[in-house]
This record gives C-alpha cells, structure tokens and sequence, in this order.
C-alpha cells in the first residue's frame, strides 16, 4: 500500500458557510498548517485510496434560465460578469456542469431541432429554432471556465417520431428507433459548430414519465439499449468519442430494473447512468452498482444526481420538520458525504441554474414545479441573489476543482471518529487535497491528520471546506492524476 506523503508544513485554506447565514462561502480568517503533535485525530485523510473520479457540480440552463441571465446582461453587463464569475469560477462557487435541454422542457419553448413531418434524414434539422440567447449564455460561461461540462438532454424527440404526435406524453414509435440516433449525433454535431463541445449526452429525460402536461417520451429500456448502440457508434465514426451516452435519467426507486437491462442489453454503449431523485432513495443505486461493480461500458461507473430545489436547507440537528430534514439529506446526498460516497455518485445537480421569478417560468400548462422550484440563483435585471443550493455545492465544487487548469479529482478514502454529527468527504486533484466537513451539531473543535502530521479547526455547524498542497517526490499523486486524463 502506498502511504500518503510526508506533510511539510503547507498551510491550509478554506471557506466556510454557516448554518446562521453570517457567513457564506466566507474565506477563514486565520490560514492553519499541519504539524507534528501527539494524540488521537477525529478525522483521517488518506489520499492513497482512492474512488470514483469526479465529474463537476452545477444545474441545468434551460431556456427560462438562460433568459434570466441574458436579461441581466443586457440591463447590466458589469453585474452579469460578475455573476458569472462568481458562479462558474474559483472566485465563488466554481460550478462546472450545465445540463442542457435539446429542444422543449417544461422550462423551454415549444418545439424540436427537427419539426418537419417524416423527416429521418434530418435535412431540416436547425438547431436554431432555440432562442439564440441560451447559446449566447452558454458560450459567456465557457469564456469564464473553459472547463465547464456540458451535458445535453432530450425532454422529448420531435413530435412526428411519437405516437402521440406531440411533444407532451405518448410514447417512442418503434419505426423511429434506428433513425432517432441520428437526431442526437446531429445535437452533438450543432453545439459543437457553435463552440459549445458536449461532454455528456443522455437518450431521454425520464423515459417513464408520460405526463401530458409538458414534453415527455415513454421508452423502453430496450429502445434506450438499440438507441444508445447506435449512438455511441455514430459519435465514434464522427470523432466525437470522448462524448459520454449516458442512459436512465430517471428515479432512484427503479434503480434494479430499468437501468439494469438496459445496460445488460448494451453494456459498450453507456459511460454513465443519472439518477433523479424524485422516487425511492440514494441506497438504490447500490443496487444497480452491485450488478456491475467496476465497468460500465468499459470505464468506471459515472452516476449523476439531479435533485430538485425549493426546500429550506437546516443543517443542524435540531430540525424536525420532515421536508427540512428530507432536504438536509438531499444535499448529503447530492455533495457524497455521506451514502452517495458508497453509491459511486460522480456529479451533482440542482434543477434550473436562474430563474427571475422564483421558477415559475414554465411552459402554458405545465405542472412539474407546482408553486415553482426555487432556482440556484435568483437573477433580475438589478440584481442577483444566490440561493441555498448555490453555497451547498459550492463547497464540494470549490474541493475538487484543480486551481489551474482542467483536471478532474477522485474522491479519497476519510475516517471519522467522534460523533455522528460530521460528515466528511475528501478529494484529491493533482497536488491539491481538500475535505468537505458538514457539521450538523454545535460547534466543535476537531483535529485532522494527514500524512503522519496533524491540525486543529473550530468546524461551525454548516459547511466548511479545507484544502492544502502536496508535493511527492515520488511523484505518485502526480502520476495517478496523468493516468485519469484522455478517459472518456
């Protein structure tokens, strides 16, 4: 086994968010270092073990979203670059993944890339018929984070390719199963031609919801299988091979059965499985992991959480209203610090990234949000306030990100004695260690160790983040870190 390095005095950073809100995101005052010191630590980092790679944080920008932003772009420049460099950037809260509907949601405008009757050669395929405004977003945050994810998603095929005729509800027409791979190929192919690379693409949002109310597709997890084949070997023959195909996009409660075909079906195709979290709970996605513990096609397992926003956020175990505490358990969820470390989760998502009006900027009759889903960040002509979900994950962004440059961290292996009431999480990013501490009790003096030395901090209850550098002479963490690169 290799040990982690010896620890020469580097000084540790951080930043800390508190329960109370007096402090968000707020850099700690008083910059500590490891020493050697006798006695027993709480909280043991050891980067010599070493999991699942991490993807990135953030949201999705759906049109709604988009128009909130550009909103403010063009009522106040300053204020919008400042947004975005707050929001995407090491200088707040470092969010680096964007889900991107392909055409309709039920935050997007009406139609497809594609709305011309019978057309599977896609000759009028036009990814043009979205508001030029989400692509001009797009491309204002990969100008601040030329690292950012984008993953795109399809709400719906067009409506021709459907039983239902429309975009809202019925189901995948059997005869539109060889021609569908072709319309995501050409997604891919659109974005790209407008600097906008795609990291990730998923077959279909939750392809077991036939909500009539706004755009949804039922399919089956052996068309997902045909579809994701075909796919993955369009994106091959095209030179788009680090493109991810990514499958499921839909609940926790189904988590043995549907994705678990699927994959069976097409194990080559799929680089990942996202999970939502309306139905079931985290620990299923155990379930689905324990079926295939190491490779999913020919990689390691990528699972993504996309959980919903709008519920208050108390982290501190004196809440017992269940929503508060259900929503407390979200973010563990979300930010692997606690049940997701064991599920292999690799990136967490909120719903929509902005939105001016509390989330209410849906499609005519659409029911998804209710009331609204609070967004990440509330944005108006005049102004922009971060919300819950925006410091949450901030703190688990601002861990992984390498400082300088574009590479991806893993999560490494943290003990914890003393009390239930922390739950700790630990990256490694090429010379860069970092620990999540998610403090739900009082405040509490706890000591770290790391490679053979120790230090003390006072984690208020909320969320604290911790990061410090590590030089090896043996290059070893550098060495592991090459190896991640070039992956798809």
């Amino acid at each position: 086994m290799i040990s982690s390095p010896p620890v020469h005095a580097q000084t540790i950073s951080g930043i800390v968010t508190t329960s109370d809100k007096k402090k968000l995101l707020e850099t700690i005052s008083t910059p500590l270092s490891f020493a050697s010191c006798s006695g027993s630590a709480d909280i043991t980092i050891d980067d010599s073990k070493v999991s699942q790679q991490i993807q990135g944080f953030g949201g999705s920008i759906t049109d709604s979203a988009a128009k909130a932003m550009n909103d403010l772009k063009n009522a106040n420049s300053d204020l919008y670059n400042k947004y975005l460099s707050n929001t995407f950037t090491n200088k707040g809260a470092a969010l680096n993944y964007l889900r991107v509907p392909i055409g309709a949601s039920d935050f997007s405008y009406k139609g497809g890339f594609d709305d011309t009757n019978g057309d599977t050669s896609f000759n009028s395929f036009n990814i043009d018929n979205a508001p030029s405004y989400l692509f001009s977003v797009l491309q204002d945050i990969m100008a601040v984070n030329q690292y950012a994810k984008i993953h795109i998603v399809p709400w719906s095929p067009p409506a021709w390719m459907k039983d239902s005729n429309s975009m809202n509800g019925g189901s995948l027409k059997d005869s539109m199963v060889d021609a569908y791979p072709t319309y995501l190929l050409k997604s891919v192919q659109a974005f790209k031609k407008k600097n906008l690379p795609v990291s990730a693409i998923s077959i279909q949002n939750e392809p077991e919801n036939s909500n009539t109310n706004y755009p949804t597709c039922v399919m089956s997890a052996s068309q997902m299988a045909t579809i994701g084949k075909s796919l993955r070997s369009l994106l091959d023959k095209n030179g788009l091979n680090d493109v991810k195909v990514v499958g499921y996009e839909h609940n926790w409660d189904n988590a043995a059965s549907y994705p678990v075909t699927m994959v069976q079906d097409a194990q080559d195709a799929f680089d990942a499985v996202a999970f939502h979290c309306y139905g079931g709970n985290v620990n299923e996605t155990s379930d689905f992991h324990s079926r295939f513990p190491n490779k999913v096609g020919g990689y390691p397992t990528l699972l993504y959480a996309l959980l919903q926003t709008g519920i208050d956020l108390c982290l501190h175990r004196r809440c017992t209203k269940p929503s508060v505490r259900a929503r407390q358990d979200q973010i563990s969820g979300l930010t692997f610090s606690g049940t997701p470390v064991i599920s292999h989760t690799s990136t967490g998502m909120m719903w929509i990234f902005a939105s001016s009006d509390n989330g209410k900027a849906t499609l005519p009759g659409s029911d998804s949000c209710g009331n609204g889903c609070r967004a990440i960040t509330t944005v108006t002509t005049s102004s922009v306030t971060p919300n819950q979900e925006y410091y949450a994950m901030g703190h688990y962004a601002r861990a992984f990100t390498a400082e300088e440059g574009g590479e991806l961290g893993k999560r490494i292996d943290v003990q914890v004695n003393g009390g239930d009431s922390l739950n700790v999480v630990g990256y490694v990013v090429g010379s860069k260690v970092s620990v999540v501490v998610m403090n739900t009790g009082g405040t509490s003096t706890k000591t770290l160790s790391y490679g053979g030395k120790k230090a003390k901090f006072s984690f208020p209850t909320g969320l604290t983040t911790l990061w410090w550098s590590t030089s090896e002479s043996d290059g070893t963490t550098s060495k592991r870190m090459m190896k991640m690169r070039g992956k798809r």
